[in-house]
């Protein structure tokens, strides 16, 4: 069973060109030949397309950059972006705010949608003391702030321990 997804504009930043995703089996096949980008597993453009993906269309065993020679990730670095991809589905929120929220700039949405569209860079956007000190006084502000600053925490646990796990990888598999 094969299913389609298009990820235009998700994945190359405001783009309309982004590559299309499907799974096949076990592999999420991503069509790189139309991309603007040279696909390199290692790039930040391809960790991004690659992570988006499995947002996108779900985990995969492996994962295939089909260009005009196929590349394929699977194995130690498979099993990261799979965990990377895990950490981004769990901390967007599945539905978006209502009311006053949805233009909230400290909202959970607004917060960790601005700590991913940086991503693979290593910043995370607004510190904890930033959103708090920029949150409303309205009811129900103190909690939503709270699981906000709360979220922003397990991302960075999140990937401080994907870190960790490369590094323990690597060190394994080292000479």
């Amino acid at each position: 069973m094969e299913l389609r997804f298009d990820l235009t504009g998700m994945l190359s930043r405001g783009k309309d060109d982004a590559p299309k995703a499907s799974l096949s089996g076990d592999s999420l096949i991503i069509d790189c030949r139309e991309c603007e980008f040279i696909p390199l597993p290692g790039s930040k453009e391809c960790i991004r397309c690659m992570v988006f993906s499995l947002c996108s269309v779900g985990g995969a065993g492996r994962i295939v950059m089909r260009t005009g020679r196929d590349i394929e990730v699977s194995g130690t670095a498979g099993r990261i972006l799979r965990d990377v991809a895990s950490l981004k589905r769990w901390a967007v929120p599945a539905e978006p705010p209502k009311g006053r929220c949805r233009t909230c700039p400290v909202s959970r949405t607004a917060v960790v949608e601005e700590a991913w569209s940086r991503f693979p860079d290593p910043v995370l956007g607004m510190t904890a003391e930033e959103i708090v000190s920029s949150a409303p006084d309205r009811e129900g502000c103190a909690e939503c702030t709270a699981t906000t600053v709360k979220t922003l925490d397990q991302i960075s646990e999140g990937m401080s321990a994907i870190r960790r796990s490369m590094t323990e990888s690597y060190r394994r598999e080292a000479p």
